[in-house]
């Protein structure tokens, strides 16, 4: 992918990008996804882009667009073309771009620590197929969610998209992750360990995760083994077995890691965490528990993602998915465009609209909803 502007603007730290020249870039990504659109149509691809655009950057819906803003088509035509998006060949054009975009700022000849994580998108409404949603923890008034999982990695304090999976209802964990991991893999850097939250804690998943790299992530503790070894004072390293006598059943190094909560959050007293610590044998807890919390900078990138994401009451998962995916590529945009070049340099950060929120909005004649 040829991105010349992109290019220009990470080798001169004094370039300025203004609203209109971050619209003509972001369109010049979006552009790079495929719609077969509708023949014989007046409008053409970059017409519906534009409109997807002004929709996630304004985080309204396209009727929200088209509605407010002059000179956009209408809701109708505008539909029909995204109804036109093929789900495979757009989701692999989107991971492609996210790793144009992510290769564009990273060492490709240094090892990376990847992190993994599921997203939760509420539903509300009558999903189009069985087993399309997935079930999650009431929120927003419904317990119907559609699931993604997403690859990061924490570089310069600033986590970055690798990719992104959906997850349907059919799918296991380990099956949506085995396809991510697929898709890192791919990337010309070695992979040093994976860092995952609690969901990581499943025989057949910790197995696909050490196919690629050690996997490093808090234990539950539904288990008296491993409530035993938490009821201690004092950090030290043990091991746990799971899925003992089963298909699955292995045995990994565990970090008990000790800490005092003095107030913190209306909390006092002594904490436990215990942490399988594949390939940290010889590091101590209070490492293994630093090594782990760099994961909670992807939170960052989720917070970004959400300012990028048009909202939309279509039961179609395609054009859901398409939504995320431009939310998730416009967020890369914004960080890869404010990532230092060199010390003492920041590319569009000091000089660029893109410093703050408010200027994300593209000043292109949006009205919002």
């Amino acid at each position: 992918m040829n991105i010349p502007k992109l290019k220009q603007v990470l080798t001169d730290p004094d370039e300025f990008i203004s609203n209109r020249q971050l619209k003509a870039l972001s369109l010049e990504l979006l552009l790079l996804i495929p719609m077969p659109g509708i023949e014989g149509s007046p409008l053409d691809p970059g017409d519906i882009m534009e409109v997807v655009l002004r929709a996630a950057a304004g985080t309204t819906s396209v009727n929200g667009v088209t509605t407010n803003t002059e000179e956009t088509p209408n809701r109708e035509p505008v539909m029909d073309w995204l109804h036109t998006i093929q789900k495979d060949p757009m989701l692999d054009s989107v991971n492609d771009i996210l790793a144009t975009l992510a290769m564009t700022v990273l060492d490709r000849h240094r090892s990376r620590t990847v992190c993994i994580d599921f997203m939760d998108n509420p539903f509300h409404g009558t999903p189009s197929s069985d087993g399309e949603t997935r079930r999650m923890a009431a929120r927003d008034g419904t317990t119907q969610c559609h699931r993604y999982c997403t690859a990061f990695v924490i570089a310069q304090g600033k986590p970055l998209t690798l990719a992104v999976e959906p997850v349907a209802g059919e799918d296991s964990k380990a099956d949506a992750v085995e396809r991510l991991l697929a898709r890192v893999e791919t990337y010309p850097f070695e992979i040093d360990r994976i860092l995952m939250d609690r969901d990581a804690y499943v025989g057949k998943l910790i197995g696909v995760l050490r196919e690629s790299a050690p996997p490093v992530f808090p234990v539950k503790t539904g288990k008296a083994s491993i409530r035993k070894k938490l009821s201690v004072t004092a950090s030290y390293m043990t091991e746990e077995t799971i899925c003992e006598g089963k298909e699955h059943e292995q045995t990994f190094p565990m970090a008990v890691n000790v800490t005092y909560q003095n107030g913190d959050r209306g909390k006092s007293g002594v904490k436990a965490t215990g942490y399988a610590a594949y390939g940290l044998k010889d590091r101590t807890p209070a490492q293994v528990a630093t090594i782990y919390n760099k994961r909670s900078r992807i939170e960052k990138s989720y917070e970004k993602f959400r300012e990028a994401r048009a909202v939309t009451t279509t039961p179609s998962t395609t054009i859901r998915l398409f939504y995320v995916g431009v939310g998730f590529l416009l967020e890369q945009l914004w960080l890869v465009l404010q990532w230092p070049c060199s010390p003492g340099h920041a590319v569009a950060g000091e000089h660029s609209p893109l410093s703050s929120r408010s200027e994300m909005r593209f000043s292109t004649g949006s009205s919002g909803s």
